[in-house]
Parts: C-alpha cells; structure tokens; sequence
C-alpha cells in the first residue's frame, strides 16, 4: 500500500472540465461548501473537448419524460441566469423546426407542451416537392407537415461553462489543467501490505489517479469524461455503457443564406430556427457569421472507432449532406465551406439516456448521447444528489427524477428523438 504524505488530498476529484464536469462541480460545492473539491482536465482550459465541438443548441423535444424534465429545467436554468441574472449565454430562442415526409398526428404533437403544428405557408423557404426522378434515385420525399419546439435553440458553451468556471473558482475550487489522468489506481480499503493486493474479498476503492504531473489522492471521484471514460474504467473492471461515434459539423454559407440568417422565421429571436429535414439532415444557425453548422447523426457505415483528434470529411459533406441541402433548402444553393470540425458523440446505445451511476468511491457520467449541454445543469444536480446517496434529485423549478432513471439498472423505454 503506498502513502503520499508530500500530495495534497481532496475530498473530491472532478475528472473533465466540460459542461457536465463543470455543473456537477458546481452542484457539489453549492451543496456543501465545505467540500475540497479539484477539476482535472488534459486540455489548457475548460470545455475544450466535445463540449467545444458540438453543435450547441437545446430543446425539450423528447420522447422519454425523464429526457424532457433534465433538458427543461436545465433550459430554465439558463433562461433564469440570461433573463434574471443579466448573463450573457448568446441563448437566442430560435426553435427547432421538424420537417416531416409524412402527416403528422396531432395527438402525438400535443404530448409536447411547448410544440405546435407549423401552419404558416414553407414554400419561399423549403422545396416542399420533390420531383419524381430524385425521390426514386435518392429515396426521399416531399414535406408534407412540420412542428417546430418552441422551447428550443442556439447557446454558446463558451460562454455557459465560463460562466460556471468563474463561479467555482469564487467558491474556492481548483483547477488542474494541462493534466491527463492515466490511470485510475484500485487498493483495498484496509490494507494488509501484501503483494498483489487489492483481493477479491477485501473490500476495494480507487485510492489515487495517476496524472503525467503526479499523483492526486481523494475520497471521491466523478468521472465527466465522455468518450474518454472508457480507458479509465475499462482496467478497474466497470463498464462505461458507452461507444464513440464520430460527428462532423459544416459551416456553409450562400447569398441565399446570408438574406435569410438574420429573418424571424416561426419566433421572435431574429434568428432562422434550427431545422431537422426529413433525413435527419439538420442546420444550425451561426447569426454570427451568417451560416449554417450541418451535421448529420449517421449511423450505419459509421463505425465505433476512436481517435484523439477526429478530422471532418470533405467528401461526408460532399456526397451525404449537400444533396439533401440542395433538395430541400434553395438557399443553399452556390453554398461554400466556410470551416469544419470533428468530435464525438457519447452514446449510451441501449436507450439514448444518460448514464449517471455511483460505484465503489466513483460517480460516472456518460453515455450523454449528444445532449451534454442541453441537460447539463440538471445532470450536475443529479450528481450532487447520487453523491449525499438520496434517491431523488430536486431539478431547478421544483421537478423531481427518481436518480435510478438515470443509474446501470433501469427500465425505460428507447429514446427516438436522437439527433
């Protein structure tokens, strides 16, 4: 058994310093200032990793109740510090809007509070009909309803996770960056200074992370490490419940886009709302710099590898996502790539959800499946919660989630609305 008399210990260690490591830091704390609490990240600075690259935009748009609840109080949240609180989000209402290829049941709409079937006239923004020759070649078809979440939009993570960064360092949290976690070191509770221990039948926690700079020692770990979170558990023998899968975004631009960008379209923000075509093709706007982000969430062909720096295809643009653009959107039409980026996806890939379950001295967050920022502030609150052992957590507004929704055993129902 090694001691570290010379390292500092803490009560708790944050590994990652993404939106979801930066909420449930903040939680802890909140909940008890008392707590010696250290963020560790391997970037120069927080949300630096899929944080940074995703398409950062919210919605309550889900299938499961308990996806609705985290994402709408977490909405709330950010709405109450931008709205109450005079801090700057970028948080801009856009909407989400759906474009379908079939009818859409009214009923299934009004199971969305915030949702409504568009009824305004699409045809000087989409080519609502697709000619014969191209719905036989390419396999789509005309738009034929729409819905759009009204609770929905675009928000600049930079500017959300400063915001929690700066009120952890105010309440006395450290931070370690530039340092990478590369292992997570198991040892028996009461040891007995024999070789090879920790045994089955001792009673085992992790006991110190090994870093490139050193060792760090602490009561507790919170794993907010996304794709990452697999290499840590994988060696102590606890599964992640998540796989990588690669995400590209594209920033287009056109003089058709550039006309449109900055219009109210179906809201009040002065922003074009986020649209998902029927394909699963979607655009962001970037008001910004008057451009779309375009992604698309494939998934077959599309394997489960791991890169540390994922780079975009040109050719995925090319040949997956433009004909869907130059089909459905005119305004595309003479777009150019403007930048491109890669990330990733953590997929929990039996129901979408999120995983967040405690085991041994250990919380992990993971399988966020793409909605990290969006439930963000709520994934953090049920961190604090899982961490004082309570079986429910209170969410910002008053909503409570029984925290077994979110633990390794559950049952639940697959989420749909994945994008």
């Amino acid at each position: 058994m090694r001691d570290f008399p010379n390292h500092m210990k803490y009560d708790i260690v944050v590994v990652g310093a993404g939106i979801t490591g930066l909420s449930s830091a903040y939680h802890l704390k909140k909940m008890d200032s008392s707590l010696k609490i250290l963020v560790v990240d391997k970037a120069k600075t927080f949300s630096q990793g899929n944080t940074a690259k995703s398409a950062a935009a919210f919605r309550d748009f889900f299938t499961l109740r308990e996806n609705q609840v985290m994402a709408q109080s977490s909405i709330n949240f950010y709405k109450h510090l931008q709205n109450d609180m005079g801090v700057d989000l970028g948080m801009k209402f856009t909407g989400y809007l759906f474009l379908f290829d079939h009818d859409t049941d009214k009923e299934w709409v009004s199971r969305y509070p915030h949702s409504r079937i568009v009824d305004e006239d699409m045809s000087d923004l989409f080519n609502l009909n697709i000619d014969k020759d191209t719905q036989d070649v390419m396999k789509i078809g005309s738009i034929k309803s729409a819905v759009i979440d009204e609770n929905a939009g675009i928000i600049e993570p930079d500017l959300l996770s400063g915001w929690y960064y700066n009120k952890l360092l105010e309440m006395g949290v450290e931070f370690k960056f530039n340092t990478m976690v590369r292992r997570l070191v198991l040892a028996p509770m009461e040891s007995l200074n024999y070789p090879g221990e920790p045994f089955n039948w001792q009673k085992s926690e992790i006991k110190y992370a090994e870093t490139d700079k050193g060792i760090i020692e602490s009561d507790f770990y919170v794993l907010c490490t996304d794709v990452w979170t697999t290499s840590l558990l994988d060696p102590v023998g606890i599964d992640s419940h998540l796989r990588p899968k690669k995400r590209q975004i594209f920033q287009i631009t056109s003089p058709g886009i550039q006309k449109l960008i900055n219009k109210n379209i179906f809201n009040d923000s002065g922003v074009f709302p986020f649209t998902i075509f029927p394909t699963g093709v979607y655009m962001r706007p970037y008001p910004q710099a008057s451009s779309f982000w375009t992604s698309l969430a494939d998934e077959l062909n599309r394997d489960f590898s791991f890169t540390e720096n994922p780079e975009p295809e040109p050719d995925f643009y090319t040949y997956n996502i433009k004909p869907i653009l130059d089909n459905y959107f005119p305004a595309s039409e003479d777009s150019r790539i403007t930048s491109s980026w890669a990330g990733y996806y953590s997929y929990n890939t039996i129901d979408f959800m999120p995983y967040i379950f405690n085991d041994i001295n250990i919380i992990v967050v993971s399988g966020s499946t793409g909605g990290g920022i969006m439930k963000g502030d709520s994934i953090g609150r049920i961190v604090a919660s899982r961490y004082d052992r309570k079986k429910t957590t209170t969410l910002y507004g008053g909503k409570k989630i029984v925290n077994t929704y979110n633990g390794k055993y559950r049952k639940t129902k697959i989420e749909d609305m994945v994008l």
